[in-house]
């Protein structure tokens, strides 16, 4: 169930800025030879409300059937509706301790294939208090629940714990260890507890470049021996603000995903190798509103034939960050 997930991640969301100002007019001065009082600085907005809408162009979802015989590269094709509404605060009482809270909905509509459609409400909350000297910690806890029309058919809930230091020149370095337990309701099976390795590190450079990289290594110990694996993954990325109203996001990825048995269906221990790549060009049409699109291309390399595939994936839609 992890990877029916793919198609959520093709959405990268980016932040809007808003500041709350003192608009009182100095036009007209104070009686008595009054002073006017300085004008206040711009609060940081401590919360962020957000909605999209798009449209999926998907090339094969065959291959979201990642533990089943059916064969990966069928090249069925489907077009999905994506709706996405979001929240984020950051509680001005506890800026000190980094705490912030977000919620997000997601629902994939399959147009032909009903039966793939579903949607995801997730809950975090992250905590980074400062330890001084640029370090601080990261903390925070994960809870994903899936269902599609039929009622909830997974939830995964994590935490994780580690350090954050920023360096010079805006350098960001993160890294620590995330524990979890995935509960999949129609196949016990699959229910495992999980633990995985994490490091990314971002740095802006020119001024309207980002550049980032993540590394995650992850253990999936399933209750059935066919669905325990172990992966590796990296993500390289660049965004890229070439104006006012034109972003660009281009990341490029890569994940290994060893399996711990020889599986009982196909009678070979497996192997898959994913390689990804995603461009997505985002344009301001007004203040808090943007018109994204993406186009995601997915190649794995599997040693059971049946599970090879390629894929590709369109999007274009409207957002909207207030």
């Amino acid at each position: 169930m992890k990877l029916l997930k793919v198609l959520a991640a093709v959405v990268l969301l980016s932040a809007a800025g808003a500041a709350a100002q003192d608009v009182r007019s100095e036009k007209y001065p104070r009686q008595g030879g009054e002073t006017a009082a300085p004008r206040r600085k711009p609060e940081p907005k401590t919360w962020e409300a957000t909605a999209d809408l798009a449209a999926v162009s998907d090339a094969n979802i065959s291959h979201l059937l990642v533990n089943s015989p059916v064969k990966s590269n069928k090249k069925v094709k489907d077009n999905i509706r994506h709706l996405s509404a979001g929240f984020t605060a950051d509680p001005a009482f506890a800026s000190k301790a980094g705490l912030e809270l977000s919620y997000s909905y997601d629902d994939y509509a399959y147009r032909t294939h009903k039966p793939f459609s579903y949607h995801d409400h997730s809950f975090s909350v992250g905590l980074t208090p400062d330890l001084g000297k640029g370090w601080s910690l990261d903390l925070g806890w994960d809870l994903d629940l899936i269902g599609d029309k039929t009622g909830t058919i997974a939830e995964d809930g994590s935490v994780n714990g580690g350090l954050i230091w920023r360096g010079p020149g805006g350098l960001r370095l993160k890294g620590g260890y995330e524990r979890g337990r995935d509960n999949v309701r129609t196949n016990p099976k699959k229910d495992a507890d999980t633990g995985a390795l994490y490091l990314s590190a971002s740095r802006r450079f020119l001024k309207k470049h980002l550049a980032f990289l993540s590394l995650r290594a992850k253990t999936n110990a399933a209750d059935g021996p066919d669905y325990a694996y172990k992966s590796r993954s990296a993500v390289l990325g660049l965004i890229s603000k070439w104006s006012s109203r034109f972003k660009l996001v281009t990341s490029a990825s890569s994940v290994q995903k060893d399996y711990d048995n020889i599986d009982s269906r196909f009678l070979k221990r497996r192997s898959d190798a994913t390689y990804s790549f995603r461009i997505k060009p985002v344009f301001t049409l007004f203040k808090g509103v943007y018109a994204e699109g993406s186009f995601t291309y997915l190649d794995n390399a599997s040693n059971v034939a049946i599970k090879r595939y390629t894929d590709r994936i369109y999007s274009v839609g409207l957002a909207g960050r207030f």
